[in-house]
């Protein structure tokens, strides 16, 4: 009992530190200054971020590109009600700043003949999360270098935070370890509340004011009332940027112009039921449905089968009724058995013909993919869980469509914007075959990595934060193992027996809390499967053994002959040698794979570890 009272002491003396220095590191207060229609020289985005205490809100993107129109790198023209335009210019102005050329670019991937319908600014495959991130890492270091912005926790708050989590961790590991009975969970437990504490620092971290930032945010918050009071701004559209030049652009950063913002949904994900599409050479929008699975987006032989079983429980249970009618004398006796042969025939009838007609007269479906989604549809028997893909295709014929069913292994291999040949029933609305006629423009956008560019101390958590001089938290330095020369694509061919592109970037959670440099890569198939291995050195290394516990919330088992120490989860493996420490987690729509496969994707990383 006194080893936990002092280690409940002790979390609650760093909980203590914690929100002294979250007190003192708060944001300065901001009062408006008088009404004023001058625009001082902070970009509408930069505006979004000082004005909305410090953290940059979903209208930033959308008034950059109003930005953008208003100095002539774009023009957005209202086509009629429905539908405006975007039309890029021939030369990009000189002078743009990073996360200004991040916007431009992602309209430049979408346009067809350098024009873009406004609502189509949603679509496309770029990873939404990773692209925001981008965006706020280049608007915040403007705003830094402006002198309006600064990190919440600097280099010797984040020390001192972090250093003082080693005693209370300490103090829970002790008390775990002297009221086990078997003293196997002292190091677990003092490792987890350490990640505990360091994850509830990171949760109060992010961007403070400068008394600069004040003083220009106090002028920008004059500039909103002054704009509030015209009265003009709420219901102009984006295409009203031609007239009111960027007052429409900072009127959207400060909030006064949602309907603008609505109109260019840059930074916002695409609705799964309305998308848009330019098959046939003009922008329109397609009504996506997707019907009920109760017939629709199934394979025709399953279908079959459940057919057939439905006819007989439906005939078996009518037959049933039927015998206690006739004995009430409510139906002829000799009726029950061809009354409940006829209605499971009826029940049985239609999945069958529909399955059959699929069959036997499939359709040939060519357009152009406007929607691939992915919906649980359960678990199977090991937790995993079950997933119904949809794909649905505009072929030019009707502003609404209906998704089809296609099996994982397709779906994985697609992508929006694809031109596609397909052969789909249309009773049934599952695809048999499909093949991409024409790659989409935007296949390769969700690549998008330009982190190396703006490697700034911008966190909205301490994943980010340089804590220690010399101890850089981001991925990749120089004295780590190189993920990618512990796992090869042979590797992977030889052990899963699966094809794989890349390396590629790693965007997942952060494997390691923020004190520990982790260098991570990803290997994918075409089929869905996902490696991804993460690498770290020095003695916190030991960290990453406990990363298949913290993902599977399951007992691992140790793997004997790996390096000098190896964990194995489902789906997971992770091993330590004399250099380093490594995890490699692979994850399938079939389920984790066998320990076989692991074990040896292990062995192999475990000795190029040691030989490196």
């Amino acid at each position: 009992m006194a080893w936990w009272l002092a280690a409940a002491g002790a979390a609650g003396l760093w909980l203590l530190l914690l929100l002294a220095l979250a007190v003192a590191t708060r944001n300065p207060e901001v009062e408006a200054g008088p009404p004023t229609g001058e625009l001082a020289e902070q970009s509408p985005a930069v505006v979004d971020l000082i004005t909305g205490g410090w953290r940059l809100c979903d209208e930033a993107p959308s008034a950059t590109l109003l930005d953008l129109a208003a100095r002539g790198a774009v023009q957005i023209e209202e086509i009629g009600p429905e539908l405006s335009l975007v039309r890029l210019r021939r030369d990009e102005p000189a002078g743009l700043r990073p996360y200004e050329r991040l916007v431009l670019e992602h309209v430049r991937s979408l346009a067809v003949d350098g024009v873009v319908a406004t609502g189509a600014l949603a679509e496309g495959s770029r990873n939404l999360g990773r692209w925001w991130k981008s965006f706020r890492r280049k608007v915040i270091t403007d705003a830094r270098e402006q002198g309006l912005s600064r990190p919440r926790w600097s280099r010797a708050h984040a020390a001192l935070l972090t250093a003082a989590a080693v005693v209370p961790a300490a103090a829970t590991g002790a008390a775990v370890t002297f009221t086990d009975s078997r003293h196997e969970g002292g190091l677990g437990a003092a490792i987890v509340s350490f990640a505990l504490l360091v994850s509830l620092m990171s949760r109060l971290n992010g961007e403070r004011g400068t008394e600069r930032g004040a003083r220009a945010a106090a002028h920008w918050l004059g500039v909103r009332e002054h704009l509030a009071a015209t009265g003009r701004f709420a219901e102009q559209p984006a295409a009203s940027v031609t007239i009111w030049g960027r007052h429409v652009a900072y009127a959207a950063a400060l909030g006064l112009a949602p309907r603008a913002v609505t109109s260019l949904p840059v930074s916002t994900p695409a609705d799964d039921r309305r998308a848009w599409s330019d098959y046939g050479g003009m922008w329109h929008v397609v009504e996506v449905r997707y019907p009920s699975r109760l017939l629709w987006g199934r394979k025709p032989l399953p279908t079959i089968g459940r057919g057939l079983a439905a006819g007989f429980f439906a005939g078996f249970w009518t037959w049933i009724l039927l015998i206690v009618a006739s004995a009430f004398d409510l139906w002829p006796d000799g009726l029950a058995t061809p009354g409940a042969l006829l209605v499971g025939a009826a029940i049985a009838a239609l999945p069958i013909v529909y399955a059959v007609s699929d069959l036997g007269t499939p359709a040939t479906v060519e357009g152009q993919v406007v929607r691939l989604r992915r919906f649980q549809s359960g678990t199977k028997g090991d937790d995993n869980p079950k997933w119904t893909y949809w794909c649905a295709v505009d072929e030019g014929r009707s502003r609404e469509v209906r998704a089809l069913g296609l099996d994982g292994e397709m779906w994985h291999g697609l992508h929006e914007g694809d031109r596609v040949r397909a052969l789909a029933g249309r009773r049934l609305g599952w695809i048999r075959r499909i093949e991409v006629v024409e790659r989409s423009r935007t296949a390769g956008a969700e690549r998008y990595d330009d982190s190396g560019e703006h490697l700034v101390d911008a966190p909205e958590n301490l994943g980010q934060v340089k804590v220690l001089p010399g101890l850089r938290t981001g991925r990749g330095g120089s004295d780590l193992p190189r993920p990618a020369d512990l796992v090869t694509p042979a590797d992977l061919k030889r052990a899963l027996g699966i094809d794989v592109t890349g390396p590629v970037s790693y965007d997942g959670p952060p494997p390691a809390p923020p004190w520990l440099e982790v260098a991570s890569c990803r290997y994918e198939s075409g089929a869905g499967v996902r490696v991804d291995v993460h690498a770290a050195a020095g003695l916190r290394s030991r960290y990453l053994m406990v990363l298949g516990h913290l993902a599977t919330r399951t007992r691992g088992r140790p793997v004997p002959g790996v390096g000098t120490g190896a964990m194995l989860y489902p789906g997971l493996v992770s091993a330590q040698t004399g250099r380093g420490t490594f995890a490699i987690a692979v994850s399938s729509p079939s389920g984790p794979p066998p320990p076989g496969p692991l074990i040896d994707l292990a062995r192999t990383a475990a000795a190029r570890l040691s030989e490196a």
